[in-house]
């Protein structure tokens, strides 16, 4: 009889298991522990394809151009300095020769900037090629302020010169105009301060006067382009058929106009607004603290949305387990462990096909397809749970309430976390009231 009485114990046991909701919702919360293992390798894939891309934009830029960050133009006035050295005991003055740096009074920017997509494989890099012009205003030389006088001023050895990031995006042959004038620019490279760019010998007159010229540089670049405001004002205009430039720098355009492909934008920044004077001695500091300008940004970055999307996915499953868990105490089904985990799984799965078509359509269609697919899926499966096709028309239009929910959270940027907490509290209220009624001691 003890046999007997130990196998009718254990089938009770086993039935008090399967039974039990306390022990089901302690089984849901430990698939749920064990789904984030798979979650987190999804997302860990999506961030090593946002890697790859990060490569092809840098491999990109290396054979077209790197950003481009314009400073200047300025005045290099090279001038003598005497001093005392003392050699073999003797004393004698030599002259050695130092560089002071002025920046222009008025400084006017233009550029029409033409943006394209470049293809490497399956991704997409910005890149552009414009027209940048440059008029500028020089007053006579403020010696007075460096303590330098015009005959030490080496007149006829003075420079222009304009900073540029990457000399592989200049196009053709750019010059510069000065009274009636057209001169020719040349590379240099400041070993001290390692700034590079173009410069042009630009004679100045002893009776240091003002001067004024005007030149264009076609320049090539990737994805954004800068410029430091030299002038005690500077107007910078930039206007191209792109649609989704962002404003970039520490400062922002006064005037601004973007359509769905083309945008327009004028800046004007005083002296008054940068932490540095128009004169240096020994070189030109790094300014590149103010600079300010523009990225032109792909319309939709899908490995961002699917980030962002992914990140969501513990809330789907435990939403998705939890209208699963309630139908099948509504509709008294049994629903074992392993098939919950199989619907887990299949909630996982759905951010691998996500990014995977999203890399080939784009975002938005590949939300719709991955969607329809794992919740077409999930509906055919959900009918052999439940009892009644309205069971499982009620299953898959939860599910499909609950991706609609979380594409508007993704989309809606500044309102995300209005619409996902109003969301989520009225989720929580529903379940309280479906489930108010239920005897939780009973089972």
């Amino acid at each position: 009889m003890e046999p007997q009485s130990n196998l009718s114990f254990l089938e009770k046991f086993q039935e008090w298991i399967a039974n039990s909701i306390s022990i089901k919702l302690l089984i849901i919360g430990f698939i749920v522990l064990i789904l984030l293992i798979p979650q987190a390798m999804t997302l860990d894939l999506i961030q090593e394809r946002q890697l790859r891309q990060q490569e092809a934009e840098e491999e990109i830029s290396a054979k077209w151009s790197q950003d481009q960050t314009l400073t200047g133009p300025y005045l290099a006035v090279p001038y003598l300095v005497s001093k005392e050295v003392e050699s073999a005991g003797e004393k004698r003055i030599v002259r050695e020769q130092q560089t002071a740096y002025f920046l222009p009074d008025h400084l006017e920017i233009s550029g029409n900037i033409q943006p394209q997509a470049l293809h490497r494989g399956i991704f997409d890099v910005v890149v552009y090629s414009g027209e940048i012009s440059l008029q500028a205003e020089f007053p006579s030389l403020p010696l007075n302020k460096l303590n330098l006088l015009p005959e030490q001023i080496l007149w006829d050895q003075t420079s222009l010169m304009v900073g540029l990031t990457d000399l592989r995006g200049i196009g053709e042959n750019p010059s510069l105009r000065v009274e009636g004038k057209t001169l020719n620019y040349e590379p240099f490279l400041d070993e001290k301060t390692h700034l590079k760019g173009l410069q042009v010998a630009l004679p100045l007159k002893p009776e240091n006067t003002p001067f004024s010229f005007d030149s264009r540089i076609l320049l090539k670049g990737s994805k954004s382009f800068e410029v430091i405001p030299l002038g005690k004002t500077t107007r910078l205009s930039l206007n191209g058929d792109w649609p989704s430039p962002s404003f970039q720098g520490q400062f922002l355009p006064e005037k601004r106009m973007v359509s769905e492909n083309f945008f327009e934008s004028e800046w004007q920044v005083l002296h008054f607004n940068r932490p540095f004077g128009q004169e240096f001695i020994g070189g030109i500091p790094d300014l590149s603290g103010s600079a300010f300008g523009l990225d032109l940004m792909l319309p939709a970055d899908q490995y961002q949305q699917s980030i962002r999307t992914a990140k969501y996915s513990v809330l789907i499953i435990i939403l998705s387990f939890l209208s699963l868990f309630l139908m099948e105490i509504f509709t008294k089904s049994r629903i074992h462990p392993l098939q919950y985990i199989l619907i887990g799984f299949a909630l996982v799965l759905y951010y691998t096909l996500l990014i995977a078509f999203s890399e080939q359509i784009g975002f938005k269609l590949a939300y719709l397809i991955a969607s329809m697919a794992i919740v077409l899926l999930l509906a055919l499966y959900s009918r052999s749970l439940f009892p009644k096709w309205k069971n499982t028309g009620i299953f898959t239009g939860i599910l499909t309430v609950f991706y609609i929910f979380i594409f508007v959270i993704v989309r809606q940027q500044d309102f995300a976390l209005l619409i996902g907490s109003l969301g989520l509290f009225v989720a929580l209220a529903i379940t309280m009231f479906i489930s108010r009624k239920i005897d939780w001691y009973k089972n």
